[in-house]
């Protein structure tokens, strides 16, 4: 009877004093940022840029709602010794407490990065607010110009802009999804380096309109850069490309050509359009083709001679998307000289991407010191060896196989009929 009795007393007082939180606050007490953005100081440390979505009616009912319902957002810029700082520095301009808790991407002036970040991600990684997995974004200008341009051109959520802009990067390759915490892991391990998106503002002036296309050039993997592809549009934010780090420094970027590649060997490629130049014709028209994974990429490691060996086996599969020419690109016995070409050309590709990452960055984004480590008994004697200070004398080995399985919804190529008769 009495332990009965004493489970009683004990389970009333959890419950009374387990009700409420000291420092609970109501949504509305609070702004969440979406997007933070860094940049270097002029009479301080660093600059702090937030941007936030804004209150907005919720309808004829009156209610209010945040998180990126509006179609507006504000950006507030300051300048502080410090991230975390900045942020509460902020608060005394803001009517509303600045919360972190709903980040969904940080940005990065290429400046910063060049210098080194470290000492500016830390606090990401150590307060308790930020989430892990907001993605990472390098801008080669301001981060606070790329935020103020960070604008949605479809619908009214900012927030899910956002979120749907950094999936792009499963439908086309040309840029990395790259989270945080993926992020923070390449900087401060010794299997391989970190990357992260490239992005910058366009300011629509290199698309010229009164260009004739018989005389312009086909351009297949033209170089582009962060605010140079040649568009307008409504939103001047873009993602292009990757930036690379040595350590927590950035040393170069890839192009989204080159991005790609860098996709496919890290087994992360979804799929993308490519193209060929139409050899059976002429260069000056192009054979477009979707391909995707077939399966994970082969990569073995081993070394020869105490000298490391990289083996890697891609196996892609496809579909014809478009021809230019009036070559039957469906038939059988052409589908296989398709292949070879697509084949020469990927292989070719490739080899420039990771020989640019060895010679020129030594720069090992591809992690496959991952695949060495096995052959170390302890750790101690695999960090001595020091694999990033050895990743530029490593001997690639590459093999690209691709299998064109479907020519579209077309099963042959129609000739064409005018009064010259048939082409």
């Amino acid at each position: 009877m009495f332990k009965r009795i004493g489970c009683i007393i004990i389970s009333i007082i959890l419950l009374i004093t387990s009700t409420g939180c000291g420092d609970s606050s109501e949504t509305d007490d609070n702004i969440y940022a979406i997007t933070v953005g860094i940049d270097k100081g002029s009479y301080n440390k660093v600059i702090i840029t937030i941007q936030y979505p804004t209150y907005k009616s919720g309808g004829p009912g009156g209610g209010a709602s945040q998180g990126g319902g509006g179609g507006d957002a504000n950006v507030h810029s300051i300048e502080a010794p410090g991230v975390l700082e900045g942020i509460n520095l902020l608060n005394m301009a803001i009517s509303r407490r600045v919360s972190l808790k709903h980040i969904k991407m940080l940005v990065i002036s290429e400046k910063i990065a060049r210098e080194g970040v470290a000492q500016y991600i830390a606090p990401f990684s150590r307060y308790r607010e930020p989430r892990r997995a907001m993605a990472v974004v390098i801008t080669n200008g301001n981060a606070v110009d790329f935020i103020k341009e960070n604008k949605s051109n479809i619908g009214t959520s900012i927030t899910k802009s956002i979120e749907l802009m950094e999936t792009q990067s499963n439908t086309t390759g040309f840029f990395p999804d790259t989270k945080f915490y993926e992020f923070y892991e390449g900087i401060f391990n010794n299997y391989g380096q970190g990357i992260a998106t490239y992005a910058g503002v366009n300011n629509f002036n290199r698309l010229i309109l009164n260009g004739t296309e018989q005389n312009s050039p086909v351009i297949i993997n033209p170089d582009y850069s962060p605010g140079n592809l040649p568009r307008i549009g409504v939103a001047k934010r873009e993602f292009v490309g990757t930036a690379v780090f040595n350590g927590d420094k950035m040393v170069g970027s890839l192009n989204p050509w080159e991005t790609r590649y860098l996709l496919l060997i890290t087994g992360k490629f979804d799929r993308g359009i490519f193209g060929v130049y139409d050899r059976l014709e002429n260069e000056s028209k192009i054979v477009s083709f979707e391909l995707k994974l077939a399966r994970k990429p082969k990569i073995k490691c081993k070394f020869e001679n105490n000298k490391p060996v990289i083996n890697i086996d891609l196996y892609l599969e496809g579909e014809i998307a478009g021809i230019q020419s009036r070559v039957n690109y469906a038939d059988l016995n052409l589908i296989e000289n398709l292949n070879s070409q697509i084949e020469n050309y990927l292989e070719k590709d490739i080899r420039k991407t990771i020989e640019k990452t060895q010679k020129k960055y030594k720069s090992d984004v591809f992690a496959f010191g991952e695949e060495f480590a096995g052959y170390f008994p302890t750790i101690q004697e695999w960090e001595k060896y020091n694999w990033l200070k050895h990743y530029e004398e490593a001997k690639i080995n590459l093999s690209v196989k691709v299998d064109i399985r479907r020519t579209g919804i077309r099963t042959r190529t129609s000739h064409i009929f005018s009064n010259q008769g048939k082409r």
